[in-house]
């Protein structure tokens, strides 16, 4: 993907010096910011961004790949680790990275889980002890297993990471447990002068229980997406039936090839991408597109890996096989839009960065502040841990990434393959679309109505025919493929060419029977031909484009032969999409290659003001520049060849399903299928993930900045009131939960 310089990046710009690694070990977004700093600090590495998601990190080197060793060391003995295993380097086993990230996921909320049960066993008899005025001692003891068991990994990590000089959510409550724990140690075994925070003990067990259920939640919650994700990965079978020779042969999916003809009986899902050969089925697409009605296929018909068939038998040609399939591709995208960021997290992580010494130094100035005004040291040591435990910077750290994994989730069910969330946050700020014509608008399928003959000396028809589509036979273009079809449907037999040649946005050229042969726009014919003949050709066209259809031009030898009238109709949901992208306020203009004719009978048609015809891919390309430096933000949607650089110059561009491999290559975005009902609601969601990404981040800072001085017992002269540590510890949890609760809202979106 490329683009505009300052506008987007490449997805990975040098993957010779590149290695995506798996990674164990991390709880929370913190602790990836944590293996982030510590890798950066390798030698030879240039930059290394951590995906919790994905359980990766993208690890960039200077001038060569950095070596996994080097990378694996700097990482002993901080709790985090690089498993053994496969180097998922840059088009790797997607299989095999979400498999490692959903096991991963697993064993962590398992172990969230036992430490949960474990920290209830005795934290909430420490509590009961504790309401009942228990010995301390006995209190103290009973909190003791909830520090040094269920939370030991917890305490373990946050202590060093503060040991490293890099102290994060886990320091915060790893020294406020520790420290309410000591305190009530104190208090019992303590001067008497200390005998009064011998209460804090309790409070120990209710940080780590309250830590660990906001934990365990969170986990519970990604780990939805991260299921979606693997069952998207599960979607193809790893074996296919293959005809070879007559004879069925069963054999794994990675030994089939292109054009191999597999078998796929009744209720058997679909394991690759194809044409349907022979047989007639009807095929759920859900999985993949979201659309529940079963689909009919037939011979010609194309059929998708991961689709389940439904009551009839086929044979279908393979195209494209494993990661080359669109699950593959939809699943690729979810996985690298997991790990992305949009352009709030930087401000997120440079807060972040020095929010945990900030909340470190506060909790010791309340410690002094409260002591210099005379307070208890009960008292003061209450205020500084609730300090430590209330402050919350893991709902800063999941502001964005929840949403982010929730709303590519929901891109990906509504059929939206997304190559990286900045594309949803720049989507979300479009004011203007340019929209191509045939293939985006239209069906795509154009079927030709006339022949017209432009010289009496030509051949008849059929004839003409037959050459235009010999010549077309190597063309992706939908009217080339429209001549071939014509062709085929009349039993033409087509001729073989030589020098095939294609000008985007003009036309196509080969050499046929020794003569030169030409067919395109008749724009581009016109410069081609001498005054009379092209004033000829400007009459002849101007008919056809008046009735909507559109010409093309058959030169033979530098001579006018014919114009082929082609209609392609708009799709039915055309004029609809149009109204509601304009209701959600953004202007809409229409840019095609057509005859400016025909581009204007399907504006007039679909109450499109702004439209212009005859346009080259350089046209095209312009026109989106020249919006961009109005200062519209520009989505262009297209199809073609000739839409990929504009494709890639827009502020987003958005590939229609089934369109040519280098638009989709340019795009930030593809629909799967050619459904237009749903680009108002893949904006909406965008819209969507932008406006919660800053809920979040609203919530978040708001949060800190009042529940931290109220943990001080700022109120306090007034209330009589202060959060106890216990109470400090709920909030820090449910602060990380509704982040995560209104990133989920998302995946409702779609």
């Amino acid at each position: 993907m490329t683009s505009d310089a300052g506008t987007r990046g490449a997805i990975d710009d040098a993957p010779e010096r590149t290695s995506i690694l798996p990674l164990a070990g991390m709880t929370c977004e913190a602790c990836a910011r944590s293996v982030e700093a510590m890798l950066r600090a390798v030698p030879g590495v240039a930059s290394a961004e951590v995906s919790f998601g994905a359980r990766q990190v993208t690890v960039r080197g200077a001038s060569e790949r950095p070596s996994r060793a080097a990378l694996a060391a700097a990482l002993r003995g901080s709790g985090y680790s690089i498993p053994d295993g496969t180097d998922a380097a840059p088009g790797g086993d997607l299989r095999a990275e979400v498999a490692f990230a959903t096991a991963a996921e697993g064993a962590e909320l398992a172990r969230s889980r036992r430490a949960l049960a474990i920290a209830l066993a005795f934290g909430v008899p420490a509590l009961l002890l504790e309401l009942f005025a228990a010995d301390a001692r006995i209190v103290l003891a009973v909190s003791l297993p909830v520090l040094a068991w269920a939370g030991a990994e917890l305490v373990a990590t946050g202590l060093r990471a503060a040991l490293r000089g890099r102290p994060d959510m886990n320091t915060l409550i790893a020294l406020g447990a520790v420290s309410a724990w000591l305190a009530g140690a104190l208090g019992a075994f303590g001067p008497a002068g200390l005998h009064a925070a011998a209460h804090h003990a309790h409070a120990a067990a209710l940080i780590v229980i309250f830590a660990l259920l906001g934990r365990w939640l969170e986990q519970r919650t990604r780990r939805r997406a991260g299921d979606a994700l693997a069952a998207l990965v599960e979607l193809t079978p790893q074996r296919v039936r293959v005809l070879r020779r007559g004879a069925e042969v069963e054999l794994p999916l990675s030994e089939a090839r292109v054009g191999a003809l597999a078998l796929v009986r009744p209720g058997e899902r679909i394991p690759v991408d194809g044409v349907v050969h022979g047989g007639a089925s009807e095929i759920d697409e859900s999985a993949l597109t979201g659309e529940s009605r079963p689909r009919a296929v037939e011979p010609g018909a194309r059929v998708s890996a991961g689709t389940l068939n439904g009551s009839g038998a086929l044979e279908i040609a393979i195209e494209r096989i494993g990661s080359d399939t669109r699950v593959a591709l939809i699943a690729q995208a979810v996985q690298r839009a997991r790990g992305s960021r949009v352009a709030l997290q930087r401000l997120v992580d440079r807060v972040s960065a020095v929010f945990v010494p900030f909340v470190l130094v506060a909790a010791l100035a309340t410690l002094v502040g409260w002591r210099t005004a005379g307070g208890e040291w009960d008292a003061a040591i209450g205020r500084a841990i609730a300090v430590l435990v209330v402050a919350c910077p893991c709902a800063l750290g999941l502001a964005t990434p929840a949403a982010i994994v929730a709303a590519t989730s929901a891109a990906a069910r509504i059929g939206a393959l997304v190559r990286g969330a900045d594309a949803l946050e720049r989507l979300a700020r479009v004011d203007h679309v340019v929209l191509d014509k045939t293939g985006t608008l239209t069906s795509g399928a154009p079927v030709l109505v006339a022949v017209h003959a432009l010289d009496a000396r030509a051949q008849d028809e059929r004839e003409l025919l037959r050459i235009a589509a010999s010549v077309e036979s190597s063309s992706e273009q939908p009217l080339g493929r429209a001549l071939v079809a014509a062709a085929r449907e009349r039993a033409l037999e087509l001729a073989p060419v030589s020098g095939f040649r294609a000008e985007p946005g003009r036309g196509v050229r080969a050499t046929l029977g020794g003569r030169e042969v030409w067919l395109g726009s008749p724009q581009a014919a016109e410069r081609r031909l001498e005054a009379a003949a092209a004033r000829e050709l400007v009459r002849a066209t101007a008919a056809i484009a008046a009735r909507g259809a559109s010409p093309v031009a058959l030169l033979v030898d530098g001579a006018p032969r014919a114009l082929f009238e082609l209609r392609d109709a708009p799709r039915p949901q055309a004029r609809a999409v149009i109204e509601e992208l304009g209701a959600l306020g953004l202007s809409v203009e229409l840019c095609s290659g057509d005859h400016p004719g025909a581009v204007a009978a399907i504006a007039g048609a679909l109450g499109i003001e702004r439209a212009r015809g005859a346009a080259t891919p350089e046209d095209k390309l312009e026109l989106v520049r020249a919006r961009r430096a109005e200062g519209r933000r520009v989505w262009m949607i297209g199809d073609g060849v000739n839409d990929a650089p504009a494709l890639a110059a827009a502020d987003v561009g958005l590939a229609i399903g089934g369109g040519a491999d280098v638009a989709l290559e340019a795009a930030d975005a593809a629909l799967l299928e050619p459904d237009l009902a749903r680009l108002p609601r893949l904006l909406r969601l965008a819209r969507a993930m932008r406006a919660t990404i800053r809920a979040n981040l609203a919530w978040a800072f708001a949060y800190n900045v009042l529940a931290l001085p109220l943990a001080a017992g700022a109120l306090e002269p007034w209330t009589q009131w202060s959060p106890s540590p216990g109470v400090a510890a709920a909030g820090m949890a449910a602060s990380s939960l509704v982040v995560v609760l209104n990133s989920l809202r998302l995946l409702r979106a779609s």
